[in-house]
């Protein structure tokens, strides 16, 4: 929208002339002759009214121009507005390019990196690689994937980027992450909470027993557990570590005597437990004290991709392949399985011999 203020009214340039009759009408094409009186030069007697009539009709016309512009500029704005609005969705690239772009952030098991692996296209896998891979794989024609490795810390910028399109990686569902992206229904739940103790600890049963002042508890900063504890205890010293990109530093300060009870979650602690069985111990990670679904996670605003990926993963639930997975990869989280009955009519048949 043009600034009004930068729109001048037309100023009526006329030389001022005194009042007089005018003739009725002007000679067609005639040009008005100058003469002097008085001072300066003015237009013939004959001439003035045709100069002034042709001056009105000018003034006019641009008096119309000016008052039509802003709804010429609204116009002109509203249809610009129109086109400007649309921007093409991840999901409408996918269909047009063929081409899914899907973030990693090297979680095993769901996605493991193997740097020794000579062939590129084998170096990632795990059990979120082959849940995306069966997905695209399925489409008519199949999809291609291309992989993008991430930081866990940029992964919201990234994804604004548009480094890629998802996260295939289960991200962790919270109310505060609900409000910053797209979340797919959940394709696994996760302990939080898990403790880690030394072997020979056997003071804790159960999680509210470490609310206790004389303890020291080793917490990964920015992690789920973290928070969890934090609201949920408030007597013991918490002594909160910055992992980076290996979680496990923060589980070792209890192997070095730093701290009585590591919390962190279930794929991260029994990873850990199973590494050192013989000098430490899990703490709740077959009734974990609280649980957070998992899943695919993508820029807010891309609801047709969590669509799409929300009606696939409903598919493989259906079909069993998630099942498989989880025994294929021996995964850390605890899988929901849906029970199914027989409607009123399969009922009714089951029940005439045969």
């Amino acid at each position: 929208m043009i600034d009004p203020n930068l729109v001048h009214r037309a100023e009526d340039n006329r030389p001022r002339v005194g009042a007089g009759p005018c003739p009725a009408r002007a000679t067609p094409g005639v040009v008005p002759h100058l003469y002097q009186e008085n001072t300066g030069l003015v237009p013939k007697q004959s001439d003035r009214c045709s100069l002034s009539r042709r001056g009105s009709l000018a003034s006019a016309v641009m008096l119309a121009l000016v008052l039509a512009s802003p709804v010429i500029l609204s116009s002109c704005a509203s249809k610009n507005r129109g086109v400007s609005a649309h921007r093409e969705t991840a999901l409408e690239r996918i269909h047009r390019d063929g081409v899914m772009r899907v973030g990693y952030g090297a979680f095993p098991p769901y996605t493991i990196l193997d740097e020794t692996e000579r062939d590129p296209d084998k170096r990632l896998k795990g059990f979120s690689v082959d849940l995306v891979n069966e997905i695209a794989k399925r489409q008519s024609p199949p999809l291609k994937v291309e992989w993008e490795k991430m930081n866990w810390e940029t992964m919201k910028a990234d994804m604004l980027s548009k480094k890629f399109d998802f996260v295939a990686d289960p991200v962790y569902q919270t109310v505060p992450r609900a409000f910053d992206y797209c979340m797919a229904e959940p394709y696994s739940y996760f302990g939080l909470g898990i403790g880690v103790v030394r072997k020979n600890d056997n003071r804790f049963s159960k999680f509210e027993d470490l609310d206790r002042p004389d303890i020291t508890i080793a917490l990964a900063e920015g992690w789920s557990s973290t928070e969890f504890a934090r609201q949920r205890l408030k007597r013991p010293k918490f002594r909160t570590i910055v992992v980076g990109g290996d979680a496990y530093t923060q589980l070792d300060d209890v192997l070095i005597g730093r701290a009585d009870v590591a919390l962190n979650d279930s794929p991260t602690i029994a990873q850990y437990v199973k590494a050192h069985h013989d000098k430490v111990k899990a703490l709740w990670l077959e009734s974990p004290p609280s649980i957070v679904p998992g899943g695919f996670a993508s820029a807010n605003g891309e609801r047709d991709l969590m669509d799409f990926l929300n009606t696939s993963l409903r598919v493989l639930k259906a079909d069993g392949t998630i099942d498989c997975l989880d025994k294929k990869w021996n995964s850390y989280g605890y899988i929901e399985r849906s029970k199914f009955v027989p409607g009123k009519g399969l009922e009714a048949s089951l029940s005439v011999p045969n």
